[in-house]
């Protein structure tokens, strides 16, 4: 009898304190309430939202909270006015976020303003977008309009430098006939003379005695010296001229080698093929593409001697790592090869010649993440889901091994080796990217990397010709772009 009674005293004991929470809970909740109430009335919204979100907290599971719900239907209606008003994007997302906790609070005037403030919050990125779009088109038509002035300029300096030396070399011609005809002229007043004077001794010696030997010894004698003077001085008119004349050969010679270097200059800069970026005989570049690689001139760039340095140094780097890559992943010469036809095709496509070459050093090291892979998965004919997983996360891993890209340029080589797997309907990985998403620098590397691919022996398939690799490209648009192959096929 007594163990009853303790337990229907503790029972009561019970219910008193769980009464006595409850009320407390609804007296706070009241005080909250009242609180927001206060705040609103007073114009302050922000803290009628933060009273009455306390008070929602505490009465979220009772059913007769119906005029806390109802007063916050009013606070969160202004609260998404002010900010349909002066958009505020964090505010917004807490309004949302709180809506989403509490579903009572959404009446279907709240839930108008929240679709009416996504919409304005659409529009407001929509409108960013395009004027983004916007300033990348004007800056790319900037470019190529700087680019064909400079095209233009160096065109025109060629034309002066070879009409200057067209007309150096006729100057050099009008003076060599002017010092030939000098010299004829020379000779013959010469020659005319010592012949006046061996006639006049002739004579007088013929109207003299015979009987005057000695006389005419002399005269003979006069005649030889004079003979041997005027001989003498042709020879030093001779050897004058022709000094004379070497000079003026030295002169065509100086002024065909100044045309000659001014036109090769010009070709150069007119031709768009692929560069030897180094200094040693064994790293030149090739032709990508082709059975046969032959060394390629470089146009002269518009950078600096400090910018060219600094791209020489990056592609040297470049090369090293590349060929690190080749040898792990036993792909002979990809590296370059891919680059090298990278290169060709921003090239085609109009690109500046200085973000070609970061995109021909971005495309030799783009596969860099496969040097932190091990070894046995890379060379695995059979490979485990694990595996698998591994060998595609080689696209993350590049950023440790490329840390001596500059900082100014890191974002192009970050494209090349994070997204060069993506399709362009968006079932590549690592995120998924489509169309114009995907980085143009990944959708060359894309490209090239397949076409390298099918033209070169493969021990689970034959190699395939140049047309039959276009087409096979051509055969899967959800996976290459087309406006990249057709650029493709139209150089190689």
């Amino acid at each position: 009898m007594l163990s009853k009674c303790k337990k229907i005293f503790a029972s009561i004991l019970l219910a008193f304190f769980a009464f006595n929470a409850v009320a407390a809970t609804v007296d706070l909740a009241g005080r909250f309430l009242e609180k927001a109430e206060t705040a609103y009335e007073d114009g302050d919204v922000d803290g009628a939202y933060k009273y009455i979100n306390q008070a929602l907290a505490l009465t979220k599971n009772e059913d007769n909270a119906t005029n806390v719900v109802i007063y916050a239907q009013s606070v969160y209606k202004t609260k998404l006015e002010r900010i349909k008003k002066d958009f505020d994007e964090l505010d917004f997302i807490d309004v949302t976020s709180n809506l989403e906790q509490y579903p009572k609070v959404a009446s279907s005037s709240v839930k108008k303003l929240v679709a009416q403030i996504e919409v304005i919050q659409n529009q407001k990125a929509e409108a960013e977008r395009k004027a983004i779009e916007k300033q990348t088109r004007e800056e790319e038509a900037r470019r190529a309009n700087e680019q064909t002035q400079i095209m233009r300029q160096q065109a025109e300096d060629s034309r002066r430098l070879q009409e200057e030396a067209n007309a150096e070399t006729r100057k050099a011609n009008e003076e060599n006939l002017r010092l030939q005809r000098e010299n004829s002229e020379e000779l013959k007043n010469t020659l005319s003379s010592g012949l006046q004077v061996l006639g006049d001794g002739l004579e007088k010696s013929s109207n003299e005695t015979r009987g005057a030997i000695n006389k005419i010894v002399w005269i003979v004698i006069l005649i030889v010296i004079l003979i041997l003077f005027i001989v003498l001085v042709i020879l030093m008119v001779a050897r004058k001229g022709f000094k004379q004349a070497e000079i003026q050969q030295e002169q065509y010679v100086q002024a065909f080698r100044m045309l000659a270097a001014s036109q090769n200059q010009t070709n150069r800069l007119m031709l768009g093929g692929v560069t030897d970026l180094y200094n040693g005989e064994g790293s030149k570049l090739r032709l990508a593409g082709s059975s046969r690689w032959e060394a390629a001139a470089l146009p002269e760039s518009t950078t600096t001697p400090e910018e060219q340095e600094e791209l020489r140094t990056l592609a040297s780097k470049c090369e090293d790592l590349g060929a690190k890559i080749d040898q792990a992943t036993v792909r002979k010469n990809n590296s370059k090869n891919v680059s090298e036809l990278c290169y060709k095709i921003a090239m085609a496509l109009g690109l500046p010649q200085g973000e070609s070459m970061l995109y021909f050093c971005a495309a030799m090291v783009y596969d860099a993440g496969f040097l932190a892979v091990p070894e046995e998965i890379i060379a695995s004919d059979e490979l485990t889901d694990e595996q698998r997983v591994i060998l595609k996360n080689h696209v993350n891993m590049a950023e440790k091994l490329l840390d001596f890209v500059p900082k100014k340029f890191w974002q192009i080589f970050e494209d090349a080796a994070l997204c060069h797997h993506e399709n362009m309907d968006g079932s590549g990985y690592p995120k998924g990217l489509k169309g114009t998403e995907i980085p143009q620098i990944a959708r060359l590397i894309r490209v090239c990397e397949s076409y390298i691919s099918l033209t070169n022996k493969r021990n689970y398939r034959d190699i395939y010709d140049k047309e039959t690799a276009i087409q096979k490209l051509r055969e899967k648009p959800e996976f290459y772009d087309s406006d990249v192959i057709d650029v493709l096929e139209s150089i190689i």
